[in-house]
């Protein structure tokens, strides 16, 4: 063997092994030049339409006429529908009474069964971690009619929406991350990020804690949350996403979860990424997300299922945290 041809073996070997950004790059999901837009703000103000956590539809074929989506700085969820590539907002669902105190930070939702679900964070705040905020240790759950539309909405008060407080009991309930409950998410408190329902289980993704290189889903039976008494029958199940990485957003599809990882806070060495959590509990890296042309240090917080087709890929749609409207973005990923 040449010296010169050695010398490239090792090259390579390296790149593979030792984190090379030249064979990564080989890696990375660009978005598709499809243009989205918005025929209205998703959010009543600037704090909620810059700060959208999570969103999901209904799985019906095109235009997706329901769908849910949730801030962390409001009171309210809202409905919108999607037709071609754009997002028409829709009425304001009311989590907590437009007057009350406290805050349920929701940072995901997901449907299943002709209901959506919306998690709290079931954590502290980060930027004031001292206080207390009950609000965001909830589940909430609310039906659709046979239009596939919330039956209960309304701009100040809550109307028909189950509440439950019994994920805590499944956070606190197994280790290592029961020792991160009601922690500060500096410090890896626990904080749920991403949210997902399939089979007979319910999967709360951990965006906090992150331990050597592994993030945490921890699964429940999904009716026991609102069924008293009933086995939470709570599961821990390990991930390895990287180094600083947890869990950003969960979706269901055909043959598992995608989960959507980043930064658990503001490092930089954990880019946006899509992994395949499959049914049978193998993890596959489909790709990092090259991000669009936004401004500031915007995060990539939401993961919305498009298209889940047999024998094709998937297209999603990306939002982040920071741009108005989050920036939807689409990328397509091959699985």
């Amino acid at each position: 063997m040449t010296p010169p041809f050695r010398s490239l073996l090792t090259t390579l070997a390296c790149a593979a092994l030792c984190g090379n950004p030249a064979a990564a790059a080989a890696d990375r999901i660009k978005p598709e030049p499809t243009q989205w837009t918005s025929s209205g703000d998703l959010g009543k103000s600037a704090d909620a339409r810059q700060n959208l956590s999570g969103a999901a539809c209904a799985p019906t074929s095109p235009p997706l006429r329901s769908c849910l989506i949730v801030n962390d700085e409001k009171k309210y969820a809202q409905a919108f529908s999607i037709a071609g590539t754009a997002l028409t907002p829709g009425a304001v669902i009311r989590l907590v009474d437009k007057g009350d105190d406290g805050d349920p930070d929701a940072e995901a939702t997901a449907y299943d069964d002709s209901h959506f679900y919306v998690t709290g964070s079931h954590g502290r705040k980060r930027h004031d971690w001292k206080a207390h905020n009950p609000s965001s240790y909830a589940l909430f759950r609310f039906p659709l009619d046979k239009d596939g539309q919330p039956i209960f909405v309304g701009d100040e008060k809550v109307q028909g929406l189950a509440h439950s407080a019994r994920l805590a009991e499944a956070l606190k309930s197994i280790n290592p991350v029961a020792a991160y409950f009601d922690q500060p998410l500096d410090e890896g408190g626990i904080n749920i990020e991403g949210l997902a329902l399939r089979g007979t289980r319910m999967y709360l993704g951990l965006r906090g804690p992150s331990r050597d290189g592994e993030a945490f889903i921890v699964s429940i039976d999904k009716a026991a949350p609102f069924t008293p008494d009933a086995p939470l029958d709570a599961k821990l199940h390990s991930l390895k996403l990287g180094r600083h990485a947890g869990i950003r957003d969960l979706a269901a599809v055909k043959d598992g979860l995608l989960v959507l990882s980043g930064p658990v806070n503001e490092q930089t060495d954990a880019a946006p990424a899509v992994f395949l959590w499959r049914a049978d509990d193998q993890i596959a890296k489909l790709g990092e997300l090259e991000l669009p042309d936004v401004k500031g240090s915007a995060k990539a917080e939401t993961l919305l299922v498009l298209q889940d087709a047999d024998g094709a890929p998937l297209r999603v749609l990306v939002m982040f945290d920071g741009p108005d409207n989050g920036r939807p973005t689409e990328y397509v990923l091959r699985r």
